[in-house]
This record gives C-alpha cells, structure tokens and sequence, in this order.
C-alpha cells in the first residue's frame, strides 16, 4: 500500500535524512530554517510538530529555497496548502507539519528539481530491484 500512495502525485520522494528548507516571506528580512523528509514536483511537506505554531498564514506567499543536495539549491515562491495536526488521521502517515504547494518557480529551478526527483527516483527503483535480487 505504502508503494502505491508513494507515486500518487507525480513522483513524491521521501528521504532518510531531511533537506534544508530556507523561508520567507517576500521582502521580510526574517528567515526561517526548517527541514523536508519529502518532495515533488508540486510542493513538499514540512516537518512541524506544532504546525499551529506556523508563522505564515493561508494567504501568504513564501520565499523558499530547498538544498536538495550540497553545491545544489533551488528557490521558488510556494503557499501553505494544507496544516496536518498531531491528532489527525493522516498525522499517523506523515507526522505533524504543513504541506508546501509551489505557486512560482522559474524554468531553471523547475529543471533541477525535476532532474533531481528523476535521478533519486531511479536510484530508489534500481536499489529495490537489487535488494529483490538478492532474496
């Protein structure tokens, strides 16, 4: 079940270790470091455990930058597109934390998440299809 919900929207990958989320608000000086265990090509989900605690509302767009490797960031403008509580159902997936839905991103950035999804979605294939080798 997990394999199926994994590829539902457009190729979600999650990491063992988390990527480095820069935040913003436009033209605020104020920055705010979190951390992604998961990304796509339309967004990605923060790790929040008092996701009431968020300093951004519905309406705000954000300045994000995502080290998706080091050497390797990208930066777009994204929108809280939904708030999972400790208590909800889907909090037993995902954890508490708030979902990131990218609004902007520029055709270079756009490419280099796109090729970094596909690379690290071949790897993960390449390294089942090795451990289902060895069984």
């Amino acid at each position: 079940m997990s394999a199926r919900k994994e590829s539902r929207k457009n190729g979600r990958i999650k990491f063992d270790q988390p990527l480095r989320v820069v935040m913003g608000s436009i033209g605020s000086e104020v920055k705010y470091d979190m951390s992604t265990r998961n990304i796509s090509h339309t967004g990605f989900f923060l790790d929040f455990d008092k996701p009431g605690r968020f300093p951004f509302t519905p309406a705000s767009i954000m300045e994000i930058w995502i080290e998706l490797e080091p050497e390797s960031s990208i930066f777009f403008n994204g929108k809280m597109a939904r708030v999972v509580f400790p208590g909800d159902p889907q909090a037993a997936e995902t954890g508490p934390g708030i979902a990131v839905r990218i609004v902007q991103i520029d055709t270079k950035n756009e490419r280099t998440l796109f090729d970094f999804i596909d690379r690290k979605s071949r790897e993960r294939s390449e390294k089942k299809a090795a451990h289902s080798h060895v069984a």
